[in-house]
């Protein structure tokens, strides 16, 4: 009976830990970006652009996962300016200052000022080598500058 008892909890302990440390691959905070890239007219009203989103990560907890994080996302995003709709797609790489990479693919819709959608974990290095798990995001434009290049800011898991 002690042994049934012992690795019940075991299984019971296991599982715990286990769903807890899926919540810890859940970022919660602000991603503050600068875009970089070409735009191509494709038609009147049609824009696709290619290029990178690149900035910061702040956590909304202190010390939080990717709290003050540089992020690189190469993507791109086909703007349908006619109907005001967008679709966008990348893959990002999140480094922290000790040099550890999580990496991800994401993937949004929207309309051409911004976007919701989620984000995969793909892989990592170091502390992120088990990475795992599902993000939403959204993301919106602040300003689009006259050389072309965006700012804007993004919440991921709020």
């Amino acid at each position: 009976m002690r042994s049934t008892t012992l690795a019940l909890a075991a299984a019971l302990a296991f599982a715990l830990v286990g769903t807890a440390r899926a919540e810890d691959w859940k970022p919660v905070g602000q991603f503050g970006y600068f875009g970089t890239g070409k735009a191509h007219e494709v038609e009147k009203g049609h824009v696709f652009w290619a290029g990178e989103f690149s900035g910061t990560f702040f956590s909304d907890k202190k010390d939080g996962l990717f709290d003050h994080a540089g992020v690189k996302c190469p993507g791109y995003n086909d703007l349908d300016m006619n109907h005001k709709k967008s679709h966008a797609a990348g893959y990002c790489v999140v480094t922290d200052a000790a040099g550890d990479e999580a990496y991800s693919s994401w993937k949004c819709e929207g309309d051409t000022n911004g976007c919701k959608g989620t984000f995969e974990y793909t892989g990592g290095t170091g502390k992120y080598e088990k990475i795992s798990g599902s993000n939403t995001f959204s993301a919106s434009t602040a300003v689009r500058w006259k050389d072309g290049t965006i700012s804007g800011s993004g919440t991921w898991n709020r």
